[in-house]
């Protein structure tokens, strides 16, 4: 008879590893720049040095962070019960926020942004591209569970979320600033909910619920 015990992860634990993996190598380079190590797509950020961001930017900056978490607080329950919530996960999340604002502010903004501007592309294409690729770059969530709804979800979310960050680095004279610290106080507020709702299929649930209204 066999008496071994399977025993399966806890959704916290998933998502503790999940963090840990994907984010890792963004905590690496955004420590390697804090210790000096000055990566060139992560110079002159608008903090201590490059342009800061103009006013409008960073009203902006803060009224799409202060719509985007109420709408996630409201329609997603996991993020409604953890967004507020004290505990070794949301500790986790505090630096993994910082981590992934910085670099993917840095990718998603400057880099595509730039790199169509240099190529000739125009504004409008600029945030488009911002935007869809913002977007498919955490269709990963949705995957994780094997569930295409909830990926379509996700980059439809995030891409939105993507395109309105590009529109205050365009405002902001095309400072990062501003950008990283919506992009933080959005992930900082949002996980680990949206992460528990993706592993346990939760976000799907209440996709239905709100379509069934």
């Amino acid at each position: 008879m066999n008496t071994t015990t399977n025993r399966r992860l806890s959704p916290e634990a998933l998502v503790a590893i999940i963090i840990t993996v994907i984010v890792f190598p963004m905590a690496y380079i955004t420590t390697l720049k804090l210790l000096g190590d000055n990566f060139r797509f992560l110079r002159d950020l608008g903090f201590l040095s490059g342009r800061p961001g103009t006013p409008l930017a960073w009203f902006l900056a803060f009224l799409i962070a202060a719509a985007y978490i109420a709408f996630a607080v409201k329609s997603i329950p996991p993020v409604a019960r953890t967004w507020r919530q004290v505990s070794w996960l949301k500790g986790l999340m505090f630096f993994a926020a910082i981590a992934a604002a910085t670099v993917e502010e840095a990718f998603f903004r400057r880099v595509v942004m730039e790199s169509i501007r240099q190529s000739g592309g125009g504004v409008v294409l600029q945030i488009l591209a911002s935007a869809i690729a913002f977007g498919v770059a955490h269709a990963i969530w949705g995957l994780i569970k094997r569930d295409l709804l909830v990926a379509a979800r996700t980059v439809l979310a995030t891409g939105i979320m993507g395109g309105l960050l590009a529109v205050v680095y365009v405002v902001g004279e095309r400072s990062l600033a501003p950008c990283i610290v919506a992009h933080f106080l959005i992930t900082f507020a949002l996980e680990p909910g949206l992460l528990l709702a993706a592993v346990t299929g939760e976000w799907r649930l209440a996709g239905q619920r709100a379509a069934s209204r």
